[in-house]
């Protein structure tokens, strides 16, 4: 964040999907894992402000939302819930009314929203899906089809769909096979929490199952004009 300066962005996920369906494969970005700025937050909707009044959400949170390092290292003081960082209910309320406490707004859209095509979205947003959804989606390998129409996949690479079958070209296995990894199977989303998605360098590819208290390696973006 110090580096790119106010004029400059971190990288979240659909970004950095589609800088590496751009890279050549000798790139730095195809060399390494990164840390994406796209965080997963669980917790209820309480209001029903998106689906059903009392359902457990997952929030795909990109360009920045709670987890600032302040808020991290804060986390870790507290101690982490699944690896994850403890949220207060108030702090979770704001976020699906598209507020971070610090007075930061940004829009929220809805799983289905973001199926359905939407362009020129902003470095920051958030997509909104039933978290039974994201629970029921296979964690691990997937061939070109079900990895390109999984749910999970669609939040997290929101707006880039283009660019997306192209990542899938130059990342997956000889066999056909990418990952997409989550941590939802049987947790609980009664009391809210979140991490950070991670982009590996393989085959291995989305992943939401690194500890919060994992190694990070983010990218700044300086340029302005780059961020497109």
């Amino acid at each position: 964040m110090e580096y790119a300066g106010s004029s400059g962005i971190v990288a979240n996920m659909p970004e950095f999907i589609a800088a590496k369906a751009k890279a050549d494969k000798k790139h730095a970005f195809w060399q390494r894992w990164h840390t994406a700025l796209t965080e997963e937050n669980i917790g209820i909707d309480k209001k029903g402000s998106f689906y059903t009044k009392e359902e457990p959400v997952l929030v795909v949170m990109h360009g920045g939302g709670f987890l600032t390092p302040d808020r991290i290292q804060q986390a870790y003081d507290e101690g982490l819930l699944n690896h994850s960082a403890k949220y207060r209910e108030e702090e979770f309320a704001a976020l699906l009314e598209g507020k971070l406490l610090d007075g930061t707004s940004f829009p929220l859209y809805r799983l289905e929203e973001v199926q359905a095509g939407i362009s020129s979205l902003p470095h920051q947003f958030g997509v909104v899906m039933p978290y039974k959804t994201a629970q029921d989606t296979m964690s691990g390998y997937h061939q070109k089809k079900e990895f390109l129409e999984n749910p999970l996949v669609i939040a997290r690479a929101a707006g880039i769909f283009d660019q997306l079958e192209a990542f899938y070209e130059k990342a997956k296995h000889s066999n056909g096979n990418l990952g997409n990894y989550h941590p939802f199977a049987g947790r609980d989303a009664s009391t809210p929490q979140g991490r950070l998605l991670f982009l590996n360098n393989s085959c291995n590819g989305l992943f939401g199952n690194l500890n919060l208290d994992y190694y990070g390696r983010f990218v700044g973006v300086v340029a302005p004009e780059a961020h497109r």
